[in-house]
């Protein structure tokens, strides 16, 4: 059977932005709808722990499940399933809700045991939500062209010193294009 486990919290990859929380787990952890409710505050508070320190996090939970059945001789056979939630990406704490844990576990569960298998949840083994900041590319403001690169005068670089559409400007530049006897670097010409 499981042993009891303290929640834990690893800090595995990409110099630590990668952060794994496992949850604390006992034997008599069987249903997973249940178990997802008892442990909804620890969950939420988490991942709005991230939420206040990244301002938008990338998420998914996993959670082992023990299970078992019984043959036509009757014998017990027992195997184990991971499950994984769809990755969500959030940066608002009111999103945060544990009923599409639920629905993507139950899913995963009943896909899990098509062909009427007949596998029964014995016990959950291990739960934990893995999460790391997310960053999605986007534009900033002008950054000077490296000199070697400048010195070829092959690259147009848009000074927009005081906006953040530099990869609006980049398309602008390529749609309408500039005579290079006007200055190609400035915003207005």
């Amino acid at each position: 059977m499981n042993s009891y486990r303290r929640r834990r919290c690893g800090k595995y990859a990409l110099q630590g932005a990668v952060q794994s929380h496992h949850f604390d787990v006992q034997s008599s952890d069987v249903y997973v709808t249940e178990y997802l409710r008892d442990n909804e505050v620890d969950i939420n508070d988490r991942l709005g722990e991230a939420l206040r320190m990244y301002q938008c996090i990338k998420w998914y939970a996993t959670m082992d499940i023990a299970f078992y059945r019984t043959t036509p001789d009757r014998e017990i056979q027992n195997t184990t399933g991971r499950f994984r939630t769809q990755p969500a990406v959030t940066s608002d704490s009111s999103e945060l809700s544990v009923d599409r844990m639920i629905n993507d576990f139950l899913h995963a569960i009943e896909a899990f045991n098509r062909l009427e298998s007949q596998w029964l949840v014995d016990y959950i083994l291990d739960f934990s939500v893995t999460l790391a900041p997310f960053r999605p590319a986007q534009g900033s403001s002008y950054i000077p062209t490296p000199t070697h690169i400048a010195a070829k005068k092959c690259v147009v670089n848009v000074q927009n010193r005081n906006d953040e559409l530099c990869f609006l400007y980049s398309i602008l530049v390529h749609i309408h294009r500039v005579e290079p006897k006007q200055n190609q670097s400035r915003v207005s010409l």
